[in-house]
């Protein structure tokens, strides 16, 4: 018996066997294994034959071709954190049954819509890669420092399939660790391949460390992580070749990442078709984040540390960007008093630069970044939604929550607020904005303490116009916060304001 990894964490089990049946061809001729995958103390391969009451803990079935699909993937599970062109997250089950049921949006034809889906399928969900071979369906994205895994019921064609007994759920894990327990195991596949004389069944038998050597080019790199083609990123930069490109977006072509581009963070926040707009402003933030400025680099640093201690105790992305955001509340000296009108000053005292631009965003509404040797700095771009005073002060608090809790990745942040954003940051940084721009405390003194006391129609008026935020921040924020009584006050509250 061999375990991989941890149970508690990812893990694979392996109980070699010498297979009786026939093996059909060579990737089938060695590696044989009972195979338990383990996620978060779950064993995904537990199950019961049909006609059978006895529980069984591993599916018998070659590893080769499993290892090849990872061999093969391994360069999109490291650089390919949401689909190009269809708002994805790390449940990426729903997010292809979603995926299926939607229609092609305009300038994409059908056949181009179903391709697309179909390559984002074939990387990101585990392939047995053998004929009868049954594996669960379990799905591997890279969410910032995290490997998230999300599972469903297989669908097996053969009659007497097992049932699994773990049919759905979904587990994350730090990116190193996921990362470290995949090589373990595909190394630990071509070391058994070696020994059986199957090396050369795959390209990378012969290879000690095989994910290790499925490396791709900058460019391939660039695509996937920004989830735009090289052509793409020419025409928004108005250049021509990888090497201006490269030159635009501040990264050198010597980088094994492309997160070390503030810009290329950026970019894999915002919509597939970007305005010709954001081009430019993208430019104007990578030298704004250049900029070595002593004073406001210790402002930001002193700023992220605090919020970092307040949601160190909190799991979920909502709770981490509350705790975070009354911290810096306090800190602030702000209690339960309004953010002042002129938010730019008070984020300035923060150490994040940040500017309304005249821009056309289309469907993006904020930009935000910053080097770890540089200043952060936050732009909101013009929509139909941040015309609203009350909307530019959302996002431009939403930028600061970037800032003080979103994970450094070579020595970078990048972020941006639209529908294709990365789902687990949006989250957090939405939830800091709305406790930073009306907190707890203000609803509780508003409503008496009372539960549905500020959802009063005047009591909720005067806490949007004082604490200056939108209709659907003040409800969702009285929801979460625990004084409303019915997610059916929450949404009428939202009308009723929105029309006003």
């Amino acid at each position: 018996m061999t375990l991989i990894g941890n149970r508690r964490g990812l893990a694979f089990e392996l109980a070699p066997v010498t297979p009786s049946w026939e093996r059909r061809y060579g990737p089938e001729a060695a590696a044989w294994a009972g195979l338990s995958i383990w996620a978060g103390n779950e064993n995904l391969c537990r199950h019961v034959v049909p006609g059978s009451s006895e529980i069984q803990d591993r599916l018998f079935v070659p590893l080769g071709p499993i290892a090849d699909w990872l061999v093969a993937v391994f360069p999109a599970l490291r650089f390919e954190e949401r689909a190009a062109v269809f708002p994805t997250s790390r449940r990426l089950p729903e997010d292809l049954a979603r995926w299926g049921g939607t229609p092609s949006p305009s300038g994409i034809d059908e056949d181009a819509w179903l391709d697309e889906r179909e390559g984002w399928w074939s990387r990101h969900f585990m392939r047995a890669g053998a004929d009868g071979a049954q594996i669960p369906n379990l799905s591997l994205v890279r969410e910032d420092e995290e490997l998230a895994l999300a599972w469903t019921a297989p669908r097996f064609a053969a009659s007497d399939a097992p049932m699994l007994l773990s049919p759905s759920g979904d587990f994350a894990l730090p990116w190193r660790e996921g990362c470290a327990v995949l090589n373990e195991f595909v190394a630990r596949v071509a070391e058994w391949l070696r020994e059986a004389g199957a090396a050369d069944a795959f390209w990378w038998g012969s290879e000690p460390r095989p994910l290790e050597a499925s490396d791709t080019s900058l460019s391939s790199r660039l695509e996937l992580f920004t989830g735009r083609p090289l052509g793409e990123l020419e025409a928004l930069f108005g250049v021509q070749g990888l090497e201006q490109v490269l030159a635009r977006v501040h990264l050198p072509s010597t980088a094994g990442d492309p997160a070390e581009s503030t810009q290329c963070q950026i970019l894999r926040d915002l919509s597939p078709r970007v305005t010709s707009d954001v081009g430019p402003l993208l430019a104007e933030l990578g030298a704004r984040t250049s900029h070595r400025e002593a004073e406001a680099i210790g402002r930001w640093r002193r700023s992220r540390e605090v919020a970092h201690d307040a949601a160190r105790a909190f799991a979920s992305p909502v709770e981490r960007g509350q705790a975070a955001a009354l911290a810096l509340r306090q800190a602030l000296g702000l209690e339960a008093d309004p953010v002042p009108a002129g938010i730019g000053a008070l984020l300035g005292s923060l150490g994040l630069r940040y500017d309304h631009s005249e821009a056309d965003g289309g469907r993006d509404r904020m930009i935000v970044g910053l080097g770890e040797g540089g200043s952060p700095s936050a732009v909101t771009l013009k929509t139909l939604r941040t015309e609203k005073q009350w909307a530019q002060r959302f996002e431009a608090a939403r930028a600061l929550g970037h800032v003080a809790l979103d994970p450094i990745r070579a020595e970078t942040i990048g972020a941006a607020s639209g529908p294709y954003a990365r789902a687990s940051r949006g989250q957090r940084s939405g939830a800091f904005s709305a406790e930073f721009l009306l907190p707890e405390r203000a609803i509780a003194r508003a409503s008496s303490d009372q539960l549905d006391g500020a959802a009063d129609a005047g009591v909720f008026g005067r806490l949007l116009e004082e604490y200056g935020v939108g209709a659907q921040t003040g409800a969702w924020q009285l929801w979460n916060r625990g004084w409303l009584s019915s997610p059916v006050i929450r949404d009428e509250l939202m009308v009723q304001f929105a029309a006003a």
